[in-house]
């Protein structure tokens, strides 16, 4: 499973990305992550609005589907 959000920047681009993959049995990691995305993004400023899903997809062996980059640094300390 990944996260898709499609975001209208101030500026009136669109912009589409996709975060994961999360496995499918940790459903409450998943809308979690959805809810603090869509704070993150209403905070940010930076967008007129967004859509977020959940979209199911199969990775076979060898493949990617998904780029794994961080968004933010998180201390538990």
């Amino acid at each position: 499973m990944v996260v898709k959000a499609t975001m209208t920047t101030v500026d009136g681009e669109d912009v589409t990305r996709l975060y994961g993959p999360f496995l499918p049995h940790v459903g409450s990691a998943t809308t979690s992550f959805v809810d603090d995305l869509e704070n993150e993004l209403a905070e940010s400023g930076r967008y007129v609005s967004w859509d977020t899903s959940i979209e199911h997809l199969f990775i076979g062996v060898g493949e990617s589907d998904c780029e794994i980059r961080p968004t933010r640094r998180h201390d538990d300390a």
